[in-house]
């Protein structure tokens, strides 16, 4: 081609791309070796928007886990879901996804993420006791030796909006340590005898015999009762304490307590028997839903490297997967559970819960007749329902304001009753009021009783009306435990919303 002819074709191709007369150039010069070497490097895209649309509903069911430990679920959570019938996938699709590395699940579902709210939590105030003199002291490195399950850290979480004081439920929250197996129960008073009940409740709960519980320094635990049970023969339990001031003593449960319970339940104020009731429904649909379906990473070594700390982790595995690998359980033990792990169904659970927190919506707006309904949302519009829910999701992210409450501890009683029981002429009046006023205090019912019969009551039967009506709020919490227990196959009762991709 002549001179002019170049020129003319380069022009001509100036006009139609926009390019620069010497890129251009540099194309044509290029040999056709040189071009295909440039064009190996380009991404070619593997994952398709159905992998996309497979990998949200999965992402969703797993309660929105990362891409580390999605990864290490996908295979039994895949295979659950299509066996409960939620989800069905092309071969092509399912190989996809059951392929896929973490980077890749982050990555897609980067834009998924960053429309959706993040979670935050803060841990709970600390408080002491006296017993805590006779308790062994026990560091965050003392736990190198206890490589079976049955050694627990135990916590208290407060439900009280902000306001120490007055009347509220705590939450008990209880994991262990081999296994990250995780229990959690509601207490309505923060008293040495309720705590003690949950710790008996929970105790039947566990899968694996109970060895130890270390608690911190809180009157609740620090106290008589709890050290007498414990140091009991036929117990064999024991009882240790954390320093003063030192959280990270207690490092695993201060972290259940953010993503277990502050996630679930929030700050907000929660009081009376119906808010426990529905939180021993929400924790017994949890506690399947945790230990069974959500995994989680479990320090290998620790090396330190100058300034810096460099940690290794075993991959991640769900607390069942951790029991199973320790070999304490006997052969039907271990199929018991798998076979739990198998009629469990992630989604319904996740639906029971979601239910359970639209009532405690409805609950803590002051509907409480509503709430504890048996359709407590029929009476509301799809809009109205989500927007309560979605309000009671968002209040789940507000900062902890810590303040400290003024404790007493109470002297347990010694040896039996000597005098006639002052309230032996209306024993059955006082239970009947508590029955239909839960948060009544002991001065009000003082007050009913001295107008009812003034020469028979005084100021002086205070102290004997409190125990009393303590006795009965741990003998009623015990009974809605019992009463609240969820099957692990039972649907929400709330109207179900389906997930993209999931039937």
């Amino acid at each position: 081609m002549s001179r002019a002819g170049k020129q003319l074709l380069l022009n001509e191709l100036q006009a139609l791309t926009g390019y620069h007369r010497k890129s251009l150039l540099r194309r044509l010069n290029q040999q056709p070796d040189q071009r295909q070497s440039s064009q190996r490097g380009q991404h070619r895209r593997r994952y398709g928007p159905e992998g996309v649309e497979a990998l949200v509903p999965l992402w969703e069911a797993s309660d929105r886990l990362c891409g580390k430990r999605l990864h290490a679920l996908l295979p039994q959570l895949v295979e659950s879901l299509e066996h409960h019938g939620h989800l069905q996938l092309e071969q092509v699709v399912r190989a996809r996804v059951l392929t896929m590395s973490s980077a890749t699940i982050d990555r897609l579902l980067a834009p998924v993420r960053q429309s959706s709210a993040g979670n935050g939590w803060r841990r709970p105030p600390r408080a002491h006791s006296g017993v805590r003199r006779r308790v062994q002291v026990r560091t965050f490195k003392g736990w190198d030796d206890h490589k079976q399950p049955g050694w627990l850290e135990i916590d208290l979480v407060a439900h009280c909006g902000g306001r120490l004081e007055g009347r509220f439920i705590w939450t008990l929250v209880a994991t262990d340590i081999a296994t990250g197996w995780s229990e959690s129960l509601p207490v309505i008073t923060r008293d040495g005898a309720s705590v003690l009940a949950a710790i008996q409740r929970l105790r039947q709960q566990l899968p694996f015999p109970l060895r130890g519980i270390d608690a911190d320094n809180d009157p609740a635990f620090m106290n008589a009762l709890m050290e007498q049970w414990c140091d009991a023969p036929e117990q064999g339990i024991e009882l240790t304490r954390s320093r003063a001031y030192q959280s990270n003593d207690q490092a695993w449960v201060e972290q259940k307590n953010g993503m277990l319970i502050r996630r679930v339940v929030g700050y907000e104020r929660l009081v009376g028997l119906e808010a426990a009731q529905l939180l021993a429904e929400l924790y017994a649909a949890l506690r399947l839903f945790t230990n069974l379906f959500q995994p989680s990473f479990k320090l290998k070594s620790s090396v330190r490297e100058g300034g810096r700390i460099k940690r290794q982790h075993h991959p991640p595995r769900t607390p069942l997967q951790q029991l199973l690998r320790t070999g304490v359980l006997s052969d039907q033990e271990a199929q018991g559970l798998r076979e739990l792990r198998k009629r469990c169904d992630p989604v319904a659970l996740l639906g029971t819960m979601r239910s359970c927190q639209s009532r405690l919506a409805l609950l803590i707006s002051g509907q409480r007749a509503s709430a504890m309904a048996g359709d407590p949302l029929s009476w509301q519009t799809p809009e109205e329902e989500k927007r309560e829910l979605e309000g009671f999701l968002q209040g789940l992210q507000a900062l902890w304001r810590q303040s400290r409450p003024l404790q007493k501890k109470p002297k347990p009683r010694q040896g039996r009753r000597s005098r006639v029981d002052p309230f032996e002429a209306h024993a059955d009046l006082v239970p009947q009021w508590l029955e239909a006023e839960a948060d009544v205090g002991s001065q009000e019912l003082l007050e009913r009783l001295i107008a009812l019969d003034p020469e028979r009551y005084g100021s002086q039967h205070k102290r004997t009306l409190q125990r009393r009506i303590r006795d009965w709020r741990v003998a009623r919490v015990q009974q809605c435990l019992e009463s609240a227990a969820v099957r692990p196959e039972t649907k929400p009762r709330r109207r179900e919303k389906v997930l993209p991709g999931v039937n």
